[in-house]
């Protein structure tokens, strides 16, 4: 079983992959994989996964041009050493990465760190679209405020129309027959019109009546846990 997660494995030992992916291979759910060496590496890669895990390398210097390139992403980045003064130094070159040191039960304690990860990287796309919707739903609240405060005028035209069209119809023998076609069109698309404001009145009264209980039950509680 797999989710929308893609893990991006860096390493020049063909161990750790196979280690890695036995090892999650294990859990119920499994993230998709892309695996390479650091001589496949290419720019194309970042940003195409949700979390990166860099094991054993050979060539330091290009393994540091890999990180440096890496840790400007917005995807967490985790760096797997084998010795303590590894850990010191990477860090003190690319602190924005995550360093875990390579012991005993490194397989599960990298999983765990590693699922934290995606789980974070959920939330934060939770988190974006939640602002979108919010973002969204503050303009269509601004374009709604603007009908509610402008309807009764947009009432009174429509009715101005409609009351015009409806006394050209009744005195229609003097209009020629394509005109009192155009005439009957002004006053029905004005009749439609007027039926969708109609309409929008309602729903504005009847979101009142909604809140009006909700508002009514606040301070009601408040008042009741006040007095416990």
């Amino acid at each position: 079983m797999h989710n929308s997660h893609v893990v991006l494995i860096i390493a020049d030992d063909a161990a750790f992959p196979r280690d890695l992916l036995g090892r999650w291979q294990t859990e119920r759910v499994v993230p998709a994989f892309t695996v390479m060496s650091t001589e496949l590496f290419h720019a194309a890669a970042l940003g195409n996964f949700d979390v990166a895990i860099v094991g054993p390398v050979r060539n330091g210097r290009r393994t540091s041009s890999i990180l440096k390139s890496m840790e400007t992403g917005p995807n967490p980045v985790i760096c797997i050493v084998e010795a303590i003064s590894e850990v010191h130094r990477i860090r003190a070159e690319h602190p924005r990465l995550l360093l875990m040191q390579q012991h005993e039960n490194w397989l599960d304690t990298l999983l765990l760190l590693a699922s934290e990860c995606l789980k974070r990287s959920d939330l934060t796309t939770r988190v974006r679209k939640a602002e979108q919707a919010s973002a969204i739903s503050g303009r269509n609240a601004t374009l709604g405020r603007y009908m509610l405060d402008n309807r009764h005028g947009l009432n009174n035209l429509l009715t101005s129309v409609l009351g015009n069209s409806e006394l050209l119809l009744m005195d229609s023998s003097n209009l020629s027959e394509a005109a009192r076609e155009q005439v009957e069109t002004i006053h029905n698309m004005a009749l439609h019109m007027h039926e969708i404001m109609q309409r929008f009145s309602s729903i504005a009264i009847e979101m009142q009546v909604a809140e009006k209980p909700s508002q009514d039950d606040t301070p009601r509680s408040s008042h009741l846990t006040a007095s416990s």
